[in-house]
Parts: structure tokens; C-alpha cells; sequence
């Protein structure tokens, strides 16, 4: 039965992140809740290796959909990473109560992902000098980008918040399910 309840959250982590395909608010998508609830349900290399299997595969979909700068570019490796980073403090939080991991996660994960991706596009491109200064209005821009399509709190923080739950009500349902079938 385990196995068939692990089957289920892996489809319905991979299911989610294959959202993005669909119309959504900019950075409004379920990618770092698929990270956070991967580290929370997996107690092992799945934790980290399901949702990074999820965003690859839902990358190179988008590539196909919408063209090969969706599936490839130089942030990617950093959004990759932060992938990895959240699926394991997703797994650093699964003592916690799902709520709390969520809330707390969803707000750490969002913030970290925001700092590292906006320092990545200050790195590698050539829109703001390499200085503190650069830096810091790289991540000004990036601020100013969320106020003009939504904003950092809805997109970046309350999106993981409501992936998340939705992922986590799924594995509430499977709990229940395979509770009342007979041993």
C-alpha cells in the first residue's frame, strides 16, 4: 500500500508542475511547492529527486510549447539549485506540522528563491554593474517586476502556500483511503 501511496504523490507532484504550461500570473506556479512537498513526503533521494525530475521534465515542455528560451537558460542552473535547496528544507521541516511547514517553508523558500535568481541574473548578465550597487538594483528591478505583473507576496509566496496545501490535502485523501482498506 505504501508503494501505491508513493506512486499517487509522485504523479500528483509531477501533475502539478506541469501547471505551468497552463495561463497563470507571472511566477504565480507550483514550482517551489513541488520542491517543498517533495522534501516533506519523501524521506529519502526522492525527496530531491522527484521534483527536480518534475521542473526538468516541465521545462523541456515548455520548451517545446513555447520555445527553447523557456527550456534553457542561464539562471536555470541557480533555479535548479533552488529546487534542491527547498526540497531539503522541505525535508528539514517534515517534523513540523504540515501547516507550520507550509506557512514557514512556502515564506523561506520564496524569499530564498527571489535572492538567488535575481543575484543570478546580476552575475551573468550585463545590465548592472558587478557591484553592490549593481546588485542591489538588479534586485529593485526585480521588485519593480512583481509590482507591475502582481506582486512578490501573492506571486512568489502565497502561490507555494496554496501548491502546497493542494499537495498536501492530496496526501491527506490517499491517507485516509488506504486506512479504511482492509490489510
Amino acid at each position: 500500500m505504501k508503494r501505491n501511496h508513493d506512486l499517487w504523490m509522485t504523479l500528483t507532484i509531477v501533475s502539478i508542475a506541469f501547471t505551468r504550461l497552463l495561463p497563470h500570473w507571472p511566477n504565480f506556479t507550483p514550482v517551489l511547492a513541488v520542491a517543498l512537498c517533495g522534501g516533506l513526503l519523501f524521506n529519502d533521494r526522492r525527496s530531491v529527486l522527484v521534483p527536480l525530475a518534475a521542473m526538468i521534465l516541465s521545462d523541456l515542455a515548455m520548451g517545446v510549447a513555447f520555445g527553447t528560451e523557456y527550456a534553457f537558460h542561464t539562471a536555470q542552473p541557480y533555479v535548479y539549485g533552488c529546487i534542491i535547496l527547498t526540497a531539503m528544507l522541505g525535508r528539514g521541516l517534515d517534523k513540523w506540522s504540515p501547516s507550520k511547514a507550509i506557512l514557514l517553508g512556502g515564506s523561506a523558500a520564496g524569499i530564498g528563491f527571489f535572492l538567488i535568481t535575481n543575484a543570478a541574473v546580476w552575475l551573468h548578465g550585463s545590465m548592472y554593474p558587478h557591484s553592490i550597487e549593481g546588485l542591489m538594483t538588479c534586485y529593485g528591478a526585480g521588485l519593480a517586476f512583481y509590482r507591475d505583473s502582481g506582486n512578490f507576496l501573492l506571486n512568489g509566496i502565497v502561490s507555494t502556500w496554496l501548491f502546497g496545501g493542494g499537495i498536501l490535502l492530496v496526501k491527506g485523501a490517499l491517507n485516509r483511503t488506504y486506512a479504511r482498506r482492509p490489510a
